[in-house]
């Protein structure tokens, strides 16, 4: 999976190259305001050094009891085999990045959308429009949760925040071309005609598809047999968990910290929300995207992290690391009122075959 420290070449939602945002590409796209494409303007912007920090993936694991495990297999086992729709989306090679089938219904982001796609997003932006306009899609500065939240190489794959309702139909917009085109193209099919031709769409999830794909295969509230677990943190991430953390203690104390924790082997709340943890694991962000735990379908981050905004305006689901573990269960809704640094989002997309006679699916919640 993609980390801070190694994000990979290209997208893990879109497949398109990842071409980073900058700070100073930030400031420029908030001042112009003539007519040329921002890429046309900012010749002195280089590329930053790759992130050459710990990688996210290994800073923290998660320790069940055995009967907690074997019940979620068993529940996952019992769970319906793929339709006559997926079979015929995975037999002519339409498998778009970074989802995962709900059900035989639609696919969904199995994470929030991290700062990388979004700032990808604004870069292939540059190539057709001026500057002036770019900067409409640029996330709040005001309303990050820290300071270079956005642009910082530490939270390439942390969730974007500070983005409105309107500015995330429109990245829904450019990734259901995106991908459309790339799938199409990656399968010999150049004409919309074509009888084979694919049509995906993104969008944001309504709040039953939302609450049927955090849910499924269990009516629990959190989706998880249980809430808390036994959390082992790995030593040498003590420097990634001083920085993560805000912490003013040295990195060798932070170590030895973390080594007596995990000698007592602590049960804690398992979701990012706002919960009793050690001061090494405290944070003023959400969390690496791929953090566990992860669902029955492979979703990261259901619960906690960050609120998400769904097709409903003015509602989140799931809760956020500002959050109750209370106000995190699936069935709960917080608020949206403009770009906040606790609001994100995942989109889901419908795959469609405009040219072919529809397949009988399920309804739709």
């Amino acid at each position: 999976m993609p980390t801070s420290a190694r994000p990979g070449t290209r997208s893990a939602q879109t497949g398109v190259p990842i071409r980073y945002w900058h700070a100073e590409a930030e400031r420029v796209a908030a001042v112009r305001e003539d007519a040329q494409p921002l890429a046309l303007v900012t010749p002195a912007i280089r590329p930053s050094a790759p992130y050459q920090g710990f990688s996210d993936a290994r800073v923290v694991g998660l320790r069940f009891a055995a009967d907690t495990a074997t019940v979620a297999l068993a529940r996952l086992r019992a769970l319906p085999l793929p339709s006559p729709k997926i079979q015929q989306a995975e037999d002519e090679g339409v498998v778009p990045p970074g989802v995962v089938w709900v059900g035989d219904r639609f696919q969904m982001d199995e994470v929030e959308v991290p700062n990388v796609e979004w700032q990808t997003f604004l870069r292939c932006l540059e190539k057709t429009k001026p500057a002036a306009e770019i900067s409409l899609y640029l996330p709040d500065s005001t309303v990050q949760p820290v300071r270079g939240y956005f642009t910082n190489p530490f939270y390439r794959l942390y969730p974007v925040v500070g983005i409105s309702y309107e500015q995330v139909l429109e990245y829904c917009r450019w990734r259901s071309r995106s991908v459309t085109r790339q799938l199409n193209e990656a399968r010999g099919i150049g004409s919309p005609r074509d009888p084979n031709y694919v049509r995906v769409t993104y969008r944001l999830p309504t709040e039953a598809e939302w609450e049927f794909a955090a849910h499924y295969g269990t009516k629990l509230p959190y989706a998880y047999e249980v809430a808390v677990a036994e959390i082992k943190v790995n030593p040498k991430a003590a420097d990634y968990l001083r920085q993560r953390s805000g912490s003013s203690n040295t990195t060798a104390q932070i170590r030895r910290d973390i080594q007596a924790f995990n000698r007592q082997r602590s049960e804690l709340v398992m979701f990012n929300c706002r919960r009793e943890a050690p001061y090494f694991l405290a944070a003023s962000t959400p969390s690496y995207v791929y953090d566990l735990p992860v669902n029955g379908l492979g979703l990261y981050h259901m619960t906690g992290n960050v609120a998400e905004l769904v097709q409903e305006q003015g509602i989140t689901k799931g809760g956020s690391y500002q959050d109750r573990l209370t106000e995190c269960a699936i069935r709960e809704c917080g608020t949206y009122q403009g770009p906040a640094a606790h609001i994100g989002f995942r989109a889901v997309c419908d795959i469609e075959f405009p040219n072919q006679a529809p397949l009988a699916t399920s309804r739709k919640p």
